[in-house]
C-alpha cells in the first residue's frame, strides 16, 4: 500500500494509466471546486465495503498482576486496575474503530486498465460520459490532503470470493501489540479499504483512501487536487455527439484546464492497410 509519499512498486509503477469515468455535471463540479469526491464506504452500494473482522483481547479468569494503574471514569471516579485489565480495555476501544471501519473510510476510485468499454457503458451516462486519463504517479502527486500522511494511502484493490475468509481483513488483538487509537489504528484500518468481493473484479480499481473520525451525517468529502498535475487528457465517450465535445472543450477553457481533449475511438472501425506487392 502506498503511503502519502508515492513509491514505485512492481504491481503499479508510477506510469501505470488509470481512468475515471463520470457525467458532465460531475466533471463541471470537479473543475469548479478543484477537488475529487471521496465517498464514505458506508454509503457505497456494496455492503462489504470497509468490511473486516476483529477479536479484542479477553480478560483471563485469573489475573496474576497486581492492581497498580489508576483509571478515571467519565464520571470522574477513580479505581485501580491491573496492566492486564488496562490492555483488555484498550483492545476493546481499538476494536470499536475496526468494527465501524465503514464509517471511518472514504475512497476515490479509478480504473486501473486501458480505456474500458464496460466502464463507458456503466458510467458513461448513455453517450454523454466523460473520462479522465491519469496515472498512478500523477494521482499521488496531485493530492493535497490536509491531514497527517498516516491518514491516507493509495493502492490497487484486491478481490476475494468471500472477504470473511480473507486473513488480510481479520485482526486479532488477543496477543501481541494492540494498535492504539490514533496513529496505530489509522494505518492498519486503511488497509481495509483495498479489499472487495470478486464480483466487482471487472472494475479493476485503484484507489485513494482517507481515514477520518466518525462523522455520522457526512456522506463523503471533497479533497483538493492539482487538476493540471492529475489529468493527462480528457475523453468524450465513444457514442458522444459532436455537441458534447464542443461543450466539454468550452468548460475546460472556462476553468483553465489546458489538457488534450480527445474523442474515444473504441467504436471506430479499423483502418485497412494495403498489402505489400
Amino acid at each position: 500500500m502506498r503511503s502519502a509519499i508515492p513509491t514505485t512498486d512492481d504491481e503499479a509503477p508510477d506510469e501505470t494509466p488509470i481512468w475515471r469515468y463520470m457525467d458532465l455535471p460531475k466533471f463541471v463540479a470537479m473543475l469548479a471546486s478543484k477537488t475529487l469526491w471521496f465517498a464514505k464506504a458506508a454509503r457505497l452500494e456494496d455492503g462489504y465495503e470497509g468490511f473486516c473482522q476483529v477479536s479484542p483481547r479477553e480478560m483471563p479468569s485469573n489475573d496474576p498482576l497486581a492492581r497498580c494503574i489508576t483509571r478515571t471514569t467519565a464520571e470522574g471516579e477513580t479505581a485501580l486496575i491491573s496492566l492486564t485489565q488496562a490492555l483488555v480495555e484498550v483492545s476493546k476501544l481499538s476494536a470499536e474503530y475496526f468494527e465501524n471501519a465503514r464509517e471511518h473510510l472514504y475512497v476515490n476510485s479509478w480504473c486501473l486498465a486501458d480505456e474500458s468499454m464496460a466502464m463507458w457503458e456503466i458510467y458513461g451516462s448513455a453517450g454523454h460520459g466523460i473520462a479522465l486519463k491519469s496515472s498512478v504517479g500523477q494521482c499521488c502527486r496531485a493530492a493535497k490532503f490536509n491531514v497527517r500522511r498516516e491518514q491516507y494511502a493509495f493502492d490497487k484493490v484486491t478481490y476475494e470470493v468471500d472477504p470473511r475468509l480473507n486473513p488480510a481483513v481479520k485482526f486479532d488483538f488477543g496477543e501481541g501489540a494492540i494498535p492504539v487509537p490514533g496513529l496505530g489504528v489509522w494505518e492498519r484500518l486503511l488497509t481495509v479499504a483495498f479489499h472487495k468481493r470478486k464480483c466487482y473484479e471487472y472494475e479493476r480499481e485503484w484507489r485513494a483512501a482517507l481515514y477520518q473520525d466518525l462523522r455520522p451525517e457526512c456522506p463523503g468529502c471533497n479533497i483538493e487536487f492539482d487538476l493540471n498535475e492529475l489529468i493527462s487528457a480528457v475523453y468524450t465517450g465513444p457514442r458522444a455527439e459532436d455537441f458534447l465535445f464542443d461543450v466539454v472543450g468550452t468548460v475546460m477553457e472556462k476553468f483553465g484546464l489546458t489538457k488534450p481533449l480527445e474523442r474515444s475511438g473504441l467504436l471506430q472501425p479499423p483502418e485497412r492497410t494495403t498489402a505489400a506487392t
